[in-house]
């Protein structure tokens, strides 16, 4: 057996309902998984280490970043190294994204931000979304419609923000998400915010059930991911549909909910996945 750092918070340090068969699952393609808090372990003391469900990690993010730092500097074989965490933590990717041509949610990048600066944008969007630039789980998500909303977004001020045009079918139609394993399609759902709400996380009131997606959808999501040349063992495509098509919402490398109670074969996958990388 492989001994293999599984890293998660303290708040799910008994794992999260999805992934609590998950060991033997592991152990079956030849892994030990030692689940683990991942603010109070020393991370480089394990030759593999998986990167699961640190969902706190936003709020201690230089130390979480510093962990990370100072296990690749050891050698240590990470899921996902350095380079994919650093970029994927960043939500501005997604305006790389989209400038390399990719169909994203407009994004733009406020540092320091003031509410002040989103006159210009309710100008030419409307009503717009919020979120830290860096962020996790909805966490201090704000949607604001007019200067009379200012007030709520007193969270954000002097951060680095993300500042998007609200899309109201997130709402009607919700967020589909495709996870990927290897690289390869695995499995999908569509999460739902609940009535009176734009976000869609269970955190919030959200729901998920099952998506069978079509070939040309399972297609578009598995080239916008191909396309970033990462090599990741694992993925998720949030992607929101418009008239104009799918549009990416998020690309979930770091830590995403990857939903195995709507397909328990997919824990297969994803424990296959994680071997062919061990070392």
């Amino acid at each position: 057996m492989i001994p293999l750092l599984y890293l998660t918070d303290k708040t799910n340090a008994a794992l999260i309902p999805d992934e609590a068969g998950i060991a033997s699952v592991f152990a079956g393609a030849g892994m030990e998984i030692h689940v683990k808090v991942w603010d109070e372990t020393d991370w480089e003391f394990y030759a593999n280490i998986l990167i699961r469900t640190p969902w706190d990690y936003a709020l201690k993010r230089f130390l979480f970043l510093e962990k990370l730092a100072r296990a690749a500097r050891q050698g240590c074989n990470i899921i996902h190294c350095e380079k994919i965490v650093k970029w994927n933590i960043d939500k501005a990717y997604l305006v790389e994204l989209a400038g390399a041509g990719h169909k994203v949610v407009p994004t733009y990048v406020e540092n320091n931000f003031t509410p002040g600066l989103l006159v210009k944008y309710f100008e030419k969007h409307g009503t717009l979304v919020l979120k830290p630039r860096i962020g996790a789980g909805g966490r201090d998500t704000f949607k604001v419609s007019g200067e009379d909303d200012l007030s709520k977004t007193s969270a954000l001020s002097g951060s680095s923000v993300l500042v998007q045009p609200f899309v109201p079918e997130i709402e009607t139609f919700g967020e589909h998400s495709f996870i990927f394993f290897g690289e390869e399609f695995s499995h999908a759902v569509l999460k739902k915010a609940r009535p009176g709400e734009f976000r869609v996380q269970g955190l919030h009131g959200g729901t998920v059930e099952a998506y069978f997606p079509p070939k040309a959808e399972i297609d578009e999501a598995a080239a916008l991911l191909k396309s970033v040349n990462l090599d990741t063992v694992y993925a998720r495509v949030d992607a929101v549909r418009l008239k104009t098509g799918f549009h990416l919402m998020e690309l979930e490398i770091l830590e995403p909910e990857l939903f195995f109670r709507f397909c328990p074969e997919g824990m297969v996958r994803f424990a296959q996945a994680v071997r062919k990388r061990l070392k």
